[in-house]
């Protein structure tokens, strides 16, 4: 029996906003921030000043070189439109917790933030009338809580055959591991250790903005806050026969593979703090990477038999954006073209990046793209705390 992901849908809360008016927007939420701090402390003027603030950000900040576009869910609409001197952090419910105390909402606050977004996304997901899914796995590195989003949807449609599973706090590699959890569902199923099963979902909500820190302006911080943006997508994972009644194409799933790289355990963290969840990032990603990421490959090439020099040449390379520079090391490492590593610069330029989001996001417009013929195999790898290294061999049906 194979499996097939398909009918990919995104779903969007928020309008796109220019990566230099996010930009703009960060500094004056920080300088917001800093005079709030020193009021509530009593001090004549800001620690950090503004102009500390903005020289750090036009230092460490993302350029629009890299990313055109983001969406942040706790800037509404409204206030985005706005020329960005013109917002009112104090109207804002988000940033106007940072008046009443420092650090802002608290962990149980943001994530009722998390809630209340990721409800109306999975909403957006499932249309009135639409036929449910056997299962449904909830993806999310940016916000969990029981009863989860999804729960929810499933308690309120009344779908009591319905099975909520979840996948939590993966980082940017969360697509991985639940295509493997889908995979193994629709293989128990067939092999009668559960009820019937044909298709199972998996939907992604990641709201990244609620873990912003303008308080923060250091290097890591700034380029964390400039770099990730809010994603929502579901798609499903079908038993080949059941993908057979299917219009459209999907990508067969071939090999799952994943490796903790050694001595690596503090180079990517993703911790919950007293007010969000933290990302940590050490210089060292970058040479872990490049020493690890090449034979963890080949091994999976060898394994799919898509080691051969023309087998090599069919394959497009699906490689999450992590950052600007991470994709072109793995380039790199991997002995591969520009244009072969051009769909994940492009996420990058039209989206950042949006956890665990990102990848389906890319197969979504792979498939979408009429030119790429049945068969070609598809290798997508993507990194996360551990430090992981996670990858899937696909092929286009």
């Amino acid at each position: 029996m194979n499996v097939v992901l398909a009918d990919f849908r995104p779903v969007y809360l928020t309008e796109a906003v220019d990566q230099r008016k996010l930009h703009e927007c960060a500094v004056r939420f920080a300088e917001f921030v800093a005079q709030a701090d020193a009021a509530r402390d009593g001090r004549p003027c800001p620690d950090p000043p503004p102009t500390a603030i903005r020289d750090a950000w036009d230092r460490y900040g993302v350029s629009p070189t890299h990313i055109r576009t983001r969406r942040i869910s706790v800037l509404p609409d409204l206030e985005a439109a706005k020329d960005p001197a013109d917002i009112d952090y104090a109207t804002i419910p988000f940033s106007r917790s940072f008046l009443e105390q420092a650090g802002g909402a608290d962990l149980g606050e943001r994530l009722s933030i998390y809630r209340r977004h990721a409800r109306a996304a999975v909403e957006k997901m499932y249309r009135d009338g639409e036929s449910p899914p056997d299962e449904v796995i909830h993806v999310s590195t940016t916000g969990y809580l029981l009863p989860s989003p999804l729960q929810e949807l499933v308690s309120h449609k009344g779908w009591t055959r319905t099975t909520v599973s979840h996948c939590y706090h993966q980082g940017c590699y969360g697509a991985f591991p639940a295509v493997r959890m889908a995979s193994g569902t629709l293989t128990a199923a067939a092999s009668g250790l559960t009820r019937q099963t044909a298709r199972v979902d998996i939907a992604h909500t990641e709201i990244c903005s609620i873990h912003v820190a303008p308080d923060c302006v250091d290097a890591e911080h700034i380029i964390c806050d400039s770099l990730f943006a809010d994603g929502f997508i579901r798609y499903s994972a079908y038993t080949d026969h059941a993908f057979q009644a299917h219009e459209g194409r999907g990508l067969q799933v071939v090999r799952s593979a994943a490796t903790t790289i050694p001595n690596s355990l503090e180079a990517m963290t993703w911790r919950p703090i007293a007010n969000r969840f933290e990302m940590t990032l050490s210089a060292e990603v970058p040479r872990l990477i490049a020493k690890h990421v090449q034979p963890f490959i080949a091994g999976l090439l060898r394994e799919t038999g898509l080691d051969s020099p023309e087998a090599a040449a069919r394959i497009v390379w699906v490689i999450h954006p992590g950052g600007p520079a991470i994709v072109e090391l793995v380039g790199r490492c991997l002995g591969l073209s520009d244009e072969q590593i051009g769909s994940g610069k492009e996420a990058l330029r039209d989206g950042g990046n949006t956890s665990s989001a990102t990848v389906p996001r890319i197969w979504d417009r792979l498939l979408q793209n009429p030119d790429l013929p049945r068969g070609t195999p598809v290798v997508s790898m993507a990194f996360g705390p551990g430090l992981t290294v996670a990858a899937l061999v696909t092929r286009v049906v």
